[in-house]
């Protein structure tokens, strides 16, 4: 039972000895290109910021929108024309009053 249970334990052991120091020193060098992929990026980002290529707004209507109604405008100047030209009349013409006495 016991020359069983060794196999199995063999078995399932690590045949290559782990070497911790190839580990880290693979992850040093992943995270280290990384790193210099982003500072070369932010040097591109920030050549394209300088040079007013990036974060513009293309899209320039062709027509200025109207942001009023052309009728109602054209209704509340007519309007303001006719009390201009009521006030004026109240002005020029005098009014009558008749006299309450009846005389």
């Amino acid at each position: 039972m016991k020359d069983f249970l060794t196999k199995i334990k063999n078995f399932f052991q690590f045949k290559v000895k782990v070497n911790p120091h190839v580990y880290w020193n693979n992850l040093l060098y992943v995270f280290f290109t990384i790193i210099v992929i982003f500072i070369f990026f932010s040097f591109y980002l920030l050549y394209k910021i300088k040079n007013q290529q990036i974060f513009q707004n293309s899209d320039t209507p062709k027509e200025t929108p109207s942001l009023m109604n052309e009728k109602l405008l054209e209704k509340i100047t007519s309007s303001f024309n006719a009390k201009i030209i009521k006030q004026n009349e109240i002005k020029n013409t005098p009014v009558i009053y008749k006299d309450p006495s009846g005389k």
